[in-house]
């Protein structure tokens, strides 16, 4: 990429104004617009980095997808039940991939091999700072399985799914896919492997 040539930013200000599960944050940007300079109000979200997965079979040319309900889906008045790659937020000072992992085991029972890191975007960067490393990787059939379905203490139940390959980018193909991190996996995949997809 080119270097910018847009002017620095800095922080004058910080305020938490929620602290949860999610944090809250109110900044005072300043910077420079059209040549005056200003100082910008803006709320930032923070519920910590996460990681994804795109765990697919090469034999049976087929990749996991889990369900589960999304209240902020449900609460825009959509359908909240939603497919999509695995995934989870990071533990403090856990290495994305030792999470994706982790989280293929969890939530689909599935030990994975030959992770491949696709990137680590940004979801929202307008206003929310979660970053989410993306892997494509192989289940591992002959690793250690599990019951998935998500974790008790948590409140997670989830639903896995193993589908051909094939359907998953008709659904893309479709707009029938709804979760953004999941079309970009399966998009990178079939783009990567389109054999699979055949």
């Amino acid at each position: 990429m080119p270097p910018s040539r847009l002017p620095a930013a800095v922080i004058v200000d910080r305020k938490t104004v929620y602290d949860a599960f999610v944090t809250l944050d109110v900044l005072l940007v300043e910077t420079t617009v059209r040549g005056e300079s200003v100082q910008l109000k803006r709320e930032v979200h923070d519920h910590g980095a996460g990681a994804s997965v795109l765990a697919y079979d090469v034999e049976r040319r087929t990749g996991v997808l889990v369900r589960q309900v999304r209240p902020a889906v449900l609460a825009v008045g959509d359908d909240p039940v939603v497919a999509e790659t695995i995934a989870g937020l990071l533990d403090d000072g856990e290495d994305p991939a030792d999470a994706v992992k982790r989280e293929a085991m969890e939530e689909a029972g599935v030990s994975l091999k030959n992770l491949i890191l696709v990137g680590s975007p940004y979801t929202s960067p307008g206003a929310v700072t979660e970053r989410i490393w993306l892997y494509l990787a192989e289940i591992d059939r002959d690793g250690e399985n599990g019951e998935g379905g998500g974790v008790a203490d948590e409140h997670e139940e989830i639903e896995v799914l193993e589908l051909p390959l094939k359907m998953l980018a008709e659904a893309s193909d479709r707009g029938q896919l709804r979760d953004m991190k999941t079309i970009l996996l399966v998009e990178t995949l079939r783009r990567r492997r389109p054999e699979l997809f055949a």
